[in-house]
């Protein structure tokens, strides 16, 4: 990787532009689109905006990836082809979201839907393995084939819905999509896992561009559940792949982390999705509410009602996310994983309570 180093700047950085461009033009073409069949977000007592939005732009991501797929298949440090079941599987992951974004499905089937995609993806798929062994994690090592993949499973559909909560704003789901896909795209280079790294580069790609439509007075656009499920799933992937993986990881011997370690530092990575879906749900729940259903009560709601812009809330909690999962790595070698996972649930509780107490501070103001 060392010796190859330049040349994958080179392909990085081509590779960026090229997906700047190409989204910019299936962006422009879908609002075309969005415009002449009225593909307009609807407007509710949980709605943030004012004035036209037009949804469903997550589809454009599905697109670019479908294109880049074909395209890149040609390269021989590129196995698209082995990633074919996957990237299938995200697309119509992001078709059933846009078929959501317009007419409303229940929480309970979606996720039955979801759940069927995800579990034949893992039944028929071998390049993404199914968590079976947990290394040491709390004391878990080996959990069995169908444990592991009603697990996974598992995994998915949560990562999934913790990243679908975060399209409520704008800027958010694509600020936190970059930065996330930044970081697994130094994971995955140092680990040669390059098709990821393409993948990392077209959804940054992606995210880049969809901003400045997400921002546009005139032309906004929301990706919707085609683009937050999409994200989701990929997110899921990733991390999932970061967890099978590290017994062989070259980043777990390079940067000496604890294989027992891994499953927190991952979940770290999307500490505060995570958070504030526990969170609101718990609300619901004590509120005798479905835990599935829609309010305003999310931590980015707490943060516009204290007066931050769209941006500055984005970024704030893109940045305590990453604060907290830098901390997480930074520890993990004076800690085993029942320690590490304390010292978790312990910061956790700490934006837990910063939270309540803005929340609380709204509302008596």
């Amino acid at each position: 990787m060392n010796s190859d180093f330049p040349f994958f700047l080179v392909y990085y950085f081509g590779l960026l532009i090229a997906i700047i461009v190409l989204s910019r033009f299936i962006f422009r073409k879908y609002i075309q689109f969005a415009k002449n069949y009225n593909l307009i977000k609807a407007i509710n007592s949980r709605t943030v905006h004012h004035g036209t939005v037009f949804t469903g732009g997550g589809v454009v991501y599905a697109a670019v990836i479908m294109v880049s797929a074909l395209i890149l298949d040609n390269l021989d440090f590129v196995e698209f082809s082995n990633f074919s079941p996957i990237v299938a599987t995200a697309i119509l992951v992001s078709i059933l979201g846009f078929f959501d974004d317009f007419i409303e499905i229940s929480a309970f089937n979606k996720y039955i839907v979801l759940a069927f995609l995800i579990l034949m993806l893992l039944y028929a798929n071998s390049t993404l393995p199914i968590i079976q062994n947990f290394n040491g994690f709390l004391g878990i090592y080996e959990i069995g084939y169908i444990p592991g993949l009603l697990f996974t499973s598992f995994v998915y559909l949560s990562i999934m819905n913790a990243i679908n909560l975060t399209d409520g704003i704008d800027g958010y789901l694509a600020i936190f999509s970059i930065f996330f896909f930044l970081s697994f795209l130094f994971t995955n280079s140092v680990n040669q896992f390059y098709t990821l790294t393409s993948v990392s580069v077209i959804i940054i790609g992606c995210s880049m561009m969809f901003l400045r439509y997400n921002f546009h007075k005139g032309k906004k656009l929301f990706v919707g559940d085609a683009g937050s499920l999409f994200i989701g799933f990929w997110i899921a992937t990733y991390l999932i792949t970061y967890i099978t993986s590290a017994p062989n990881s070259t980043l777990v011997d390079v940067f000496s982390i604890k294989i027992e370690n891994v499953p927190v530092i991952a979940i770290s990575m999307i500490s505060i999705p995570v958070l504030d879906t526990l969170r609101v749900m718990l609300v619901r729940v004590l509120n005798k509410k479905s835990p599935f259903s829609a309010d305003t009560n999310h931590l980015h709601h707490i943060l516009l009602n204290s007066g931050m812009t769209h941006l500055r809330t984005s970024l704030f909690l893109t940045f305590i996310n990453w604060f907290n999962s830098i901390l997480i790595f930074l520890l993990e070698q004076d800690f085993n994983s029942k320690e590490l996972t304390v010292v978790y649930i312990l910061i956790s509780l700490f934006w837990y309570i910063f939270f309540e107490y803005l929340n609380r501070k709204n509302l008596s103001s």
